[in-house]
């Protein structure tokens, strides 16, 4: 890669970010496809939130993508936001075009990609489980509501975020069944009856919360169990649901379709899934 002054920079904004693939995909697309950018990771402090997107302007980043804590915190900052990162409350994908700035969000739309890309259409009529209520809990059970989910609940170590984000959720999808519970064995168990799908949203340190929860028990067999965290080796419950021939979704492919659709908001080009999968699965 030969990077001069023409160079476009786009980038990632995150803490932490070390672990991510997304320098890896965005920088072999520009590779191989020619395009003068060059994509990085900031691992930026979470009390400077304040000042990212003032950065983002400064240093004249032509796009970025946010993860956690960011894609709320920054959601404030920003100039204009779409839909879908209004019903998230969360931006994860930033354009900057002369310094105006542009929030959007591709969490929910991943997220169903890749359920339909690898399990098949959403159940008719769908009732959810989500655990999780950040901005990828949010954004995933908003893409549900939209797709025609009949119930969805959220469930969260704080109740009370829960019941914000439920409540912020009911104002776009009035039809749908919007409830929050705690992030307890007892609120799984609850959530889960009758569940055609759970999707564990949580980060990193909520995993022993999860391993802890009675998912192969308490969820109906033929409902999929979905973690979106792809940079963990081992998933809580994926391996035991699969052993029993269970169906699980796990997050490679959700960040495969996200940085399909990051990349056409970046570069105004389509790129197809399978090439992207590859780029990521092949010496990364």
């Amino acid at each position: 890669m030969n990077v001069t002054g023409a160079t476009r920079l786009f980038g990632l904004v995150g803490h932490p970010v070390r672990h991510s693939l997304s320098p890896a995909m965005h920088n072999r697309l520009f590779a191989a496809l020619g395009i003068d950018a060059v994509y990085v990771a900031f691992d930026v402090a979470p009390d400077r939130a304040g000042a990212v997107a003032d950065a983002i302007r400064t240093l004249d980043v032509h796009g970025c993508n946010l993860t956690v804590p960011f894609k709320g915190a920054v959601f404030g900052h920003l100039d204009r936001v779409t839909r879908a990162a209004e019903e998230a409350l969360a931006a994860n994908v930033i354009i900057q075009h002369h310094g105006f700035l542009t929030g959007y969000n591709t969490d929910g739309e991943g997220f169903v990609r890749s359920f339909e890309e690898e399990l098949g259409p959403l159940p008719a009529g769908c009732r959810a489980v989500v655990l999780g209520s950040g901005g990828a809990g949010r954004a995933i059970a908003a893409a549900l509501a939209d797709r025609g989910a009949e119930r969805i609940v959220l469930l969260n170590r704080s109740v009370e975020q829960a019941e914000d984000a439920a409540a912020h959720l009911r104002r776009y999808f009035p039809g749908v069944h919007l409830e929050a519970g705690p992030l307890t064995r007892t609120g799984f168990v609850h959530a889960a009856r009758g569940a055609h799908l759970a999707v564990n949203c949580t980060a990193g340190p909520a995993r022993a919360m999860i391993e802890a929860m009675p998912v192969p028990e308490a969820l109906p067999r033929t409902a999929p169990w979905c973690d979106i965290n792809y940079w963990m080796p081992a998933p809580p419950h994926v391996a035991a649901l699969r052993a029993e021939g269970r169906p699980t979704l796990e997050g490679l492919g959700m960040l495969v379709h996200q940085g399909a659709l990051s990349f056409e908001l970046f570069t105004g080009l389509p790129v197809g899934t399978p090439m992207l999968r590859a780029l990521l699965t092949d010496g990364v």
